[in-house]
């Protein structure tokens, strides 16, 4: 019978071997690229000032690798600090990029949570390295929102009121808990595993108790735009409860102005708000700074565009947009209802002639709405009613198109109206750019939005995994957001990268 070598590789015995990081680090990929830019091209001095143990105290882990590190675990869709942490301990990339370090997931989780305003500088040196490879055009953007959940209870959301009940609530809670623990001692029904239940339960339930109570002593109404009070939450209270297309949820509105050449985005915030359309005057001023800072020039004779779904329709926005130069493409929510052409849709104002002098409108039929009273909307926004007479309506033949009901033309009891406000009168900012939208131009450059902005989100939620904010408050969401937008430039730096370094071309 012939003879064979064998080894201990058999019976599970390890190897040593003498293993160089650096090596690990093959060209092309992403984690060279990230190891050669980190601390080299894109300067991260500014963590430096967080240290001050050049005299005394223990030596720390250098911001230059946590940041390779977390960068890393973001684009691995580890959004986790101890996952993030498992890495260099059995992943031989991250050791490489961490130079054989392996921070505890507690210092990762505290350099995330800490850093968020100097987060902000470094992604606009991520963004200069980006502009230096003439990844961003700078002359179109989009805005939008990504509406992701947050580490904060929807449970403990609520009015003033509502919140008092449920506090409420909670305490006979945990009366009943205790009397129940009591009935079973007296009936010497109590075992070892109860008493452990009922400990176990008792600290939470009073924890709870007592978290509502601290908050509802210091409680402050968040009054909304156009309600007098919206809900807060106990545990992150600068979060929102959003309406998703899935339902509701307790959390933050990732906010991203992306460049239209290549899908980079050049400016980033988190906002704890049911409307995100308030942030845009702030998104185009963190627009411009950043592309201005970064040194992109517009070409002589050009104006800017950006474009914006209709949560961002309103008159102060785009009379933000015009008075920063800014020509907008934002339309409002009845946009898709006028595609299909007159024939096909509903009159609407424009449809409708206006007599100054007499103050009236005059309909498609040659008939007159009246002016009945003013209006308020929401408590806040007011406008101008007008009426047509039901008479007039009933037997008029263009009815079908002009009064929404089921009804039969004859039995209708109310006539035409038409309300004005700011958004919609003469001369407004909301008027004119309903007009543009109605043309073929700006109807088919609106149409290229989704193609830019979506593509951003949806690495960044499916490729990288980022489902859930990991932090609380409005201040750490904004970082941890920023530190995804980062990762996601850096993505698409790579090829690029690769052929000026000559490994592709």
């Amino acid at each position: 019978m012939a003879k064979y070598k064998h080894t201990d590789i058999e019976n599970g015995q390890g190897l040593f071997l003498s293993i160089n990081l650096k090596e690990q680090l093959l060209p092309v990929t992403f984690e060279h690229m990230l190891d050669d830019l980190i601390g080299g091209r894109i300067d991260i001095s500014d963590f430096d000032k967080n240290y001050n143990n050049d005299k005394t105290g223990a030596k720390a882990i250098p911001p230059e690798v946590l940041i390779k590190l977390i960068i890393y675990g973001y684009s691995k869709g580890m959004k986790s600090s101890r996952k993030i942490s498992e890495l260099c301990k059995n992943h031989i990339i991250a050791k490489a990029l961490t130079d054989g370090m392996e921070p505890h997931w507690t210092t990762i989780a505290s350099f995330i949570s800490s850093n968020s305003e100097i987060f902000k500088e470094t992604f606009v040196e991520v963004l200069a390295y980006c502009a230096e490879l003439g990844l961003i055009g700078g002359n179109t953007f989009a805005i939008d929102g990504c509406r992701l959940p947050s580490n904060a209870s929807i449970e403990l959301s609520g009015t003033q009121k509502e919140l008092e009940k449920r506090f409420k609530v909670f305490k006979r809670m945990a009366e009943k808990h205790i009397e129940k623990h009591k009935r079973q001692d007296e009936n010497g029904e109590s075992t070892k595993e109860t008493e452990e239940n009922y400990q176990k339960r008792q600290k939470k339930l009073s924890m709870q108790i007592t978290k509502m109570s601290d908050f509802l002593m210091g409680m402050k109404q968040k009054e909304g735009k156009y309600v007098k009070e919206i809900r807060s939450n106990v545990t992150d209270n600068e979060s929102a409860m959003i309406r998703t297309s899935t339902g509701y949820i307790q959390g933050y509105i990732g906010l991203a102005a992306v460049d239209d050449r290549n899908q980079i985005i050049v400016s980033a915030g988190a906002a704890g708000s049911t409307n995100e359309g308030e942030y845009l005057p702030q998104m185009l001023d963190d627009t411009l700074k950043n592309i201005d800072e970064i040194g992109v020039k517009l070409p002589e004779g050009k104006k800017r565009v950006i474009m914006s779904d209709s949560n961002y329709f309103s008159e102060d926005n785009l009379r933000a947009c015009h008075e920063r130069n800014i020509e907008p493409i934002i339309p409002d929510r009845q946009y898709k209802k006028r595609l299909g052409g007159k024939e096909n849709r509903r009159y609407e104002l424009s449809d409708f002639k206006y007599h100054e002098e007499e103050n009236y409108y005059e309909c498609p039929d040659g008939k007159k709405l009246k002016y009945k009273n003013p209006r308020v909307l929401f408590g806040k926004r007011e406008g101008k009613e007008y009426v047509a007479s039901v008479k007039d309506c009933r037997i008029c033949p263009l009815n079908t198109k002009c009064i929404k009901s089921k009804k039969e033309p004859s039995k209708i009891k109310h006539g035409r109206s038409l309300l004005i406000t700011k958004s919609n009168e003469n001369g407004s900012f909301c008027n004119e750019m309903r007009k543009n939208l109605n043309t073929i131009e700006y109807q088919d450059e609106y149409a290229r939005r989704i193609g830019i902005v979506e593509p951003a989100f949806a690495f960044i939620k499916y490729c990288m995994g980022l489902n859930l904010f990991t932090l609380r408050s409005k201040k750490k969401v904004n970082g941890q957001w920023l530190l995804y937008c980062m990762v996601h430039n850096l993505r698409k730096c790579l090829k690029e990268y690769n052929k000026e370094m000559g490994y592709a071309t």
